[in-house]
């Protein structure tokens, strides 16, 4: 049933504010604007809140009612039909002032509320209950309300009001969380405006006006990136003024500057428009050669800087003398990246300069020293693609109790017995969807295999999480495969949890999201969300399917010690984990001033190298007789050297 509230309009009763009101208003607007939401489009977080309010409490209605000047807006509503009211007839603006729950039992037989028009027309408001919204200053902003038609002489029961309690509170941790991600944005937003600003600032050479070093290297490996989508060749070329110093001995600096700025003057008339010409720093030029087809356009190139360079620069009256040496590299005749590309140019240069005013090529020596760094990036490859990839566990420890509730796998590249390459080294790796898949399946199976193996020996391992990719998910039998796995080793899927951030959601293949986490869930494995506070949506992914587990990001958790914003995201986080009945863990963990910050504000669960860096498989037994023997309080057993 929805109640259908009168759409009066804001004269259609008089309203007349005192000074104490408009203060109080004021405070309200500014605390709004802050979060900027009025009259902003509805959000499911919002409104699963009220719907949950309402069928909890058994009421015909529920809303969440900003307080505006003149008005009462709804951010989330059910049962009602507009989507705002006049200030002068709501309850909500009761509500606010109350310190706590506003409970009108009996609308008609109260004084202040009979000859409100929403008592004594439709929709004949009997019972309300209200608590108030309070911003992150404490100013009141909002209520969340329930209302019925049907009086309540008894009110509410005490498990009625802890909800609408605990509701109004997510709706603050949920306020608070848009401000906080407002504020992020907003600065992102002004820090760009100001990079606009000062980029051609930075990015130019104040004397000549030609681009600097950074916006050069840039503009190489674009052009190179074009050269082999076009299958043509880039030349770059290192242009060194000679005997420069000389200049500024003899002349002054004022020569000296003068004798740059005509360089930059030549290159410019010299090159076409989709080329560049770049002040690298002091007496250095660079300059880049694009789309490349022929021999004939470098060599003509070559020939008129040649003859250009060693023309003299006027100069107060006087001209001034000068020469240059140039080395050039070419793309992809001499090296395939851009910094191999630069390499190649300065040691042509530095060839070019043993005898000054020449032009000198990367020469096939220089080649050769090339190809031997080539190979050795080559044997790194080929390590990877060697499948020489292994897991490390690191503990997870139960905040209230110092016992060790489980591991998270955590993917490693051993290349030999002394190097070990960490995942973040070969990320670009998870970008390609056969090779993610491929490295998924092989850690799965050697964790698994871990699993079995642990469990034969009679390990209390608790569970083991294993992370996924968006990769995994672009089929429709993930789930099956993994299960398929688990089954055939003996083991039981409570052993499990998978791992998934907001980007398993996004990507491609996330229409077989849901469905794959309800069958692993309902086989028994538990579900993490990972990464959980960096994206807002990821608030939406909680009704969507069962989640046993919230991972509050590090990036948060790290600056929990002195950053204000980040101890209320991980604050708000712990409170809503524990208002859903999920389970909370602190990632990242260093300090015990973090460990006992996530313990004392509810946190259930905590990994980091405070407790203990990953390792391999074959020290976990070790892991497990240390926690089984020293539990005592999880600070006691901290320690980096772990």
């Amino acid at each position: 049933m929805t109640l259908a509230l009168h759409d009066f309009s804001p004269d259609s009763i008089a309203y007349e504010p005192d000074s104490s009101d408009r203060e109080r208003s004021r405070s309200r607007r500014d605390a709004l604007a802050r979060y900027d939401i009025l009259d902003s489009a509805s959000e499911t977080q919002f409104d699963d809140l009220v719907t949950l309010a309402a069928r909890i409490v058994g009421t015909q209605a529920a809303a969440i009612s900003l307080i505006d000047d003149h008005r009462q807006w709804f951010k989330a509503r059910c049962g009602i039909e507009p989507s705002e009211t006049p200030l002068s007839v709501s309850f909500c603006a009761h509500a606010i002032e109350s310190d706590d729950l506003f409970v009108i039992r009996d609308a008609s037989s109260d004084c202040r509320f009979a000859d409100n028009p929403l008592v004594t027309g439709p929709p004949h408001v009997r019972f309300y209950a209200g608590m108030r919204i309070l911003a992150g200053d404490g100013t009141p902003i909002a209520a969340l309300c329930v209302i019925d038609q049907t009086p309540r002489p008894d009110g509410l029961t005490a498990i009625e009001e802890t909800t609408l309690r605990t509701l109004a509170g997510q709706v603050e941790a949920l306020l608070e969380l848009r401000r906080l991600l407002l504020e992020r944005e907003a600065q992102v937003i002004a820090q760009s405006r100001l990079s606009d600003r000062l980029r051609y600032v930075a990015e130019h050479d104040d004397l000549t006006g030609l681009p600097r070093r950074d916006l050069f290297q840039r503009r190489l490996i674009a052009a190179m990136h074009d050269a082999a989508q076009n299958g043509t060749r880039t030349a770059m070329l290192f242009v060194d003024v000679d005997h420069f110093k000389q200049v500024n001995d003899s002349l002054g600096h004022d020569a000296g500057d003068a004798l740059l700025c005509g360089f930059g003057q030549k290159l410019r008339t010299l090159l076409r428009h989709k080329d560049t010409a770049a002040r690298l720093g002091g007496d250095e030029f660079g300059v880049i050669l694009t789309g490349i087809d022929r021999d004939e356009q470098i060599a003509d190139v070559m020939k008129s800087l040649s003859q250009r360079l060693h023309e003299p620069i006027p100069h107060r009256g006087q001209q001034i003398n000068c020469k240059a040496s140039v080395g050039v590299a070419i793309y992809p005749d001499h090296a395939t990246d851009a910094e191999g590309l630069m390499k190649c140019a300065d040691l042509a240069l530095a060839e070019a300069k043993l005898s000054r005013g020449r032009v000198e090529t990367f020469s096939p020596r220089l080649m050769d020293e090339f190809n031997h760094n080539a190979q050795m990036l080559s044997v790194a490859r080929e390590g990877l693609d060697a499948g020489r990839l292994i897991a490390h566990y690191q503990p997870k420890i139960d905040l209230n109790t110092g016992a060790l509730v489980g591991f998270e796998a955590l993917v490693r590249c051993q290349i030999d017995d002394d190097l070990t390459i960490m995942p973040n080294s070969f990320a670009h790796a998870f970008d390609d969807r056969e090779l993610a898949v491929a490295i998924s399946a092989k850690m799965i199976s050697s964790v698994l295999d871990d699993i079995r193996t642990w469990a034969d020996q009679g390990l209390a391992f608790g569970h083991v999480a294993i992370n996924t990719g968006a990769a995994d998910f672009r089929t429709d039998s993930f789930a099956e495969m993994l299960l398929a796995e688990i089954n055939a080793r003996g083991l039981s899927p409570s052993m499990i949890e998978l791992e998934v951030t907001e980007g398993v959601f996004l990507g491609r293949g996330a229409q077989h999201v849901d469905r794959a986490l309800s069958t692993l869930s309902k086989a028994g494995v538990r579900i993490a969300l990972d990464d959980f506070g960096t994206g807002y949506a990821s608030l939406t992914h909680l009704k969507q399917f069962r989640v046993d587990v919230l991972k509050i990001d590090r990036s948060f958790v790290s600056g929990i010690d002195e950053n204000f914003d980040d101890t209320t995201i991980v604050r708000a986080l712990i409170g809503l984990g524990k208002s859903l009945g999920i389970a909370t863990v602190a990632e990242g963990i260093e300090t015990a001033a973090q460990a006992e910050f996530a313990r004392f504000h509810g946190c259930d669960i905590a990994q980091g190298y405070f407790f203990g860096k990953a390792k391999p498989a074959a020290f976990v037994p070790a892991v497990i007789e240390r926690f089984t023997r020293d539990a005592s309080s999880p600070l006691s057993l901290g320690s980096d050297s772990h």
